[in-house]
């Protein structure tokens, strides 16, 4: 089966519009921008208890359980960090992955992994005819001797920016390719705002102390000091489809009632799934996203873009290169920064429009068919 191409989920993750991130959204939108080339991809994942995006070529598999005899777990987990596993469950889990591919007769397919050098590496062996490809989503750390043998066991890795490209190669050796991610720009799409409505200034993410909704819910108070003629939408949890608390939660809520006590209203959504987030995300006028960690490529920017919003985002990891010159960065942690490019946002209808357009024009140049065509050229496929 030379022409069959499969996605390899994360170690672990699952493929779900409810309950799985930003990988599992690459391969569901992946999987449907194929269609137009007449591609239709497997899914190799694991299985979940919430119903998996609704692709018909997806391979669920369970994922291991782990010894549950009273200190077998301990000794288990010390042969494998031994090993160079990352955890207890990998090497049985990649044990799994190999049976089914040889079981569906894909030893000469092509295959593309995520985030997973280790399963490259021990799968090699046993594929000499398939081709192996990495997608970096992140600074992927790994044991030896799984980083020693990664460029010898890839036929092409690659990355979701060229921040994350660079980390890679001066992590494991060897080149890079540079993938960015995608937006469906027929599903994300500006709506028709009413026109007295207040301008709304929107999160959407993860709500942690990386993804930093609180530098924009700080931002937004300085601004309240002496103007409050705007509303803040959070879209979000703490982990994805769940809503459990940490101090981190408790003083986001705490900031959010500061700002409703100074006439800005906090509209938080908790999570969103991803069949129901464009309608919502586009109720926005403004899309900010805070991170402060060096975040590769993040989805939440496209997707804001593509809903026509102004576009204001920090300089971190591989954001600058999906904004350009569509939106507005700042620093790292630079509240007043932050503060200055709302400001000037809020205050002019007019500029506010033009980057919104400008955003949207910038987003239809990365449809996920794009990035499509793109693999397949890296991929030779």
């Amino acid at each position: 089966m030379e022409n069959t191409l499969i996605f390899v989920n994360s170690t672990g993750d699952t493929f779900t519009p409810t309950k799985s991130g930003a990988i599992a959204t690459w391969i569901w939108e992946m999987c449907r921008a194929a269609q137009g080339f007449g591609i239709e991809p497997w899914v190799l994942t694991r299985s979940a208890a919430v119903d998996a995006y609704p692709w018909v070529r997806t391979v669920e598999l369970r994922y291991p359980f782990p010894p549950k005899i009273r200190g077998a777990g301990r000794l288990c987990g010390w042969i494998s960090r031994r090993k160079g596993w990352a955890h207890i469950r990998q090497e049985a889990w990649v044990s799994r992955l190999l049976k089914t591919i040889k079981k569906k007769e894909w030893q000469r397919a092509v295959f593309v992994f995520h985030n997973d050098p280790e399963s490259v590496v021990a799968l090699r062996p046993h594929l000499p005819e398939a081709r192996l490809v990495h997608l970096f989503h992140n600074g992927n750390h790994c044991r030896s001797p799984w980083r020693e043998g990664f460029v010898g066991s890839v036929d092409a890795a690659v990355a979701v920016s060229a921040s994350c490209a660079r980390w890679n190669e001066s992590y494991f050796g060897g080149a890079v390719h540079i993938l960015r991610n995608g937006v469906d720009v027929r599903r994300f799409r500006p709506v028709q705002k009413m026109g007295n409505k207040r301008p709304v200034i929107g999160f959407v993410g993860r709500t942690d102390r990386q993804k930093a909704p609180d530098l924009l819910l700080r931002a937004a108070l300085r601004l309240a000091q002496g103007f409050n003629g705007f509303d803040v939408q959070i879209l979000g949890a703490r982990f994805y489809g769940s809503h459990e608390s940490d101090p981190y939660q408790t003083m986001i809520r705490n900031l959010g009632v500061k700002l409703e006590e100074k006439g800005v209203n906090v509209l938080n959504h908790g999570f969103v799934n991803r069949l129901a987030l464009p309608r919502i995300l586009a109720s926005a006028d403004i899309h900010v996203v805070p991170s402060r960690w060096e975040d590769p490529c993040p989805l939440t920017v496209l997707e804001g873009m593509a809903t026509g919003q102004a576009i204001v985002a920090s300089g971190c990891g591989g954001i600058p290169e999906i904004v350009g010159s569509a939106g507005f960065i700042f620093e790292r942690d630079d509240v007043d920064g932050l503060e200055a490019r709302l400001r000037v946002l809020l205050l002019n209808d007019d500029l506010r429009g033009a980057y919104g357009r400008r955003a949207r024009e910038r987003a239809e140049k990365r449809d996920w068919r794009q990035v499509f065509s793109e693999l397949l050229e890296i991929i030779n496929f």
